[in-house]
C-alpha cells in the first residue's frame, strides 16, 4: 500500500473515532441553543473529559504501534508518551477535577480546558496517524 493511501486510511479511521467523541458536544450544543442557554456550553467539564479520552486513545495507539512495529525506536516512543502524559493527560484530569469541584465558573479553568481539548485534538490526529502507520508497517 502506498504511503499516501496509508495516511488517508489512517486519517479516515481517526476521523470516525473523533466524530463519536465529538457527538455528545453536538447534542449538548443543540440543547443549549434550544434552551437559549449557550453561554454555559464551554463551562461544562465535558471538554476536559473528552480531552482526557483523546489523550488516552493516543497513548493506546502509540503503545500498540510501537509494539507491533519491530523497528520503532523505543526511546522516542517513551519521550513522546512522557510528553503526552505530562503535558496532556494529567493536566486534563486535574482541570476536570477542579471544574467539578469549582462548578465550572472560573474563566481560567474554562479557557484551559478548551486549550487542552484543542491540543488533544491536534495530538490525536498527528500522533494517531503516525501510530496507524507503524501498525500497518508492522
Amino acid at each position: 500500500m502506498t504511503t499516501s493511501k496509508s495516511n488517508q486510511n489512517a486519517l479516515l479511521i481517526l476521523l470516525s473515532e473523533y466524530l463519536f467523541i465529538f457527538l455528545p458536544f453536538l447534542v449538548i450544543g443543540i440543547i443549549k441553543i434550544y434552551k437559549a442557554d449557550f453561554s454555559t456550553f464551554f463551562q461544562a467539564a465535558d471538554w476536559s473529559f473528552a480531552a482526557s479520552i483523546l489523550f488516552g486513545q493516543v497513548i493506546v495507539k502509540l503503545v500498540s504501534g510501537s509494539v507491533i512495529h519491530s523497528k520503532a525506536k523505543w526511546q522516542r516512543v517513551v519521550v513522546l508518551l512522557s510528553f503526552i502524559l505530562v503535558l496532556g493527560l494529567v493536566p486534563s484530569l486535574v482541570v476536570l477535577a477542579l471544574i467539578l469541584i469549582d462548578g465550572g465558573v472560573s474563566s481560567f479553568l474554562v479557557k484551559t480546558q478548551l486549550v487542552l481539548f484543542s491540543l488533544a485534538s491536534v495530538v490525536f490526529f498527528w500522533v494517531g496517524s503516525a501510530a496507524h502507520a507503524m501498525i500497518e508497517e508492522g
